[in-house]
């Protein structure tokens, strides 16, 4: 091997040690409490989402919708609440 190739395994190691190093103290840490904060987009009022899920923002017109659908919203989330406990376990964080 030259001297390239090994130094890109090198890193490799190291990469795959940090990842699991992460890893593990992220499922040893307490869960981050959701925060939403108001605040405003080209002047139109938004909320932010960010702490215990990856951040996004929604406006007016989405949280709308939100709220109009809120009943099938926690239907949805009353039928899958056994299969997500179930599968914990496979969470990866992304919505």
């Amino acid at each position: 091997m030259n001297n390239d190739q090994e130094e890109i395994l090198k890193r490799l190691r190291e990469l795959e040690a940090e990842n699991a190093r992460l890893k593990s103290a992220a499922a040893s840490a307490e869960p981050a409490k959701l925060i939403v904060t108001e605040g405003d987009y080209k002047g139109h009022p938004t909320l932010t989402f960010d702490g215990s899920v990856r951040r996004f923002t929604l406006g007016l017109t989405k949280l709308r919708a939100i709220k109009e659908a809120l009943p099938e919203i926690e239907a949805f989330l009353r039928r899958h609440h056994k299969a997500e406990s179930e599968n914990d376990s496979d969470d990866d964080g992304k919505i």
